[in-house]
């Protein structure tokens, strides 16, 4: 039997995802069958590019606002607003105001490795650099999920420039 162990957000270490940011609320199990819950930053003029994974993912904004692209539509999105991504779905995410969002994610622990994987701790992190963004979609791709091409994501008004 596993035992509860308390985590606070003002302990626990801030990762940078190429840009956006996440903290784990809880632990990152090796047992797919769990979630962890993540708190996630998007500073003012971030993006998330259009990708899809197999794992289901659930956001529930905090503070701000952002826009999140899922099927073939951006939907802006305040606080208490709540964006559910089924498994498959192609999505994506923008900061077009002028302040950081913040977000509390629930996703199963595979994406959460993922997340954790890839990220660097946020006070050494920078501008990402090509052999950041090779890592980051050699990771992907053994994870098994899709990321949108510059076109796909030119064409539903994402620039990766």
């Amino acid at each position: 039997m596993s035992v509860a162990s308390p985590q606070t957000p003002d302990t626990a270490e801030i990762l940078d995802v190429l840009g956006p940011r996440i903290q784990f609320i809880t632990a990152v199990s090796d047992n797919d069958d769990d979630y962890c819950v993540i708190r996630g930053i998007l500073p003012a003029g971030a993006v998330v590019p259009l990708h899809s994974h197999a794992e289901r993912e659930t956001f529930y904004v905090l503070e701000g606002e952002i826009e999140g692209f899922c099927e073939d539509r951006w939907s802006t999105l305040r606080i208490g607003d709540t964006f559910d991504v089924p498994s498959g779905l192609k999505h994506a995410w923008r900061n077009t105001s002028g302040a950081s969002a913040s977000t509390l994610i629930v996703v199963p622990t595979r994406l959460g490795r993922f997340l954790r994987e890839i990220g660097h701790p946020a006070e050494t992190a920078g501008i990402p650099t090509p052999a950041d963004v090779q890592r980051f979609q050699e990771l992907a791709l053994a994870y098994g999920y899709w990321l949108g091409s510059p076109a796909d994501n030119t064409a539903v008004g994402i620039s990766l420039s």
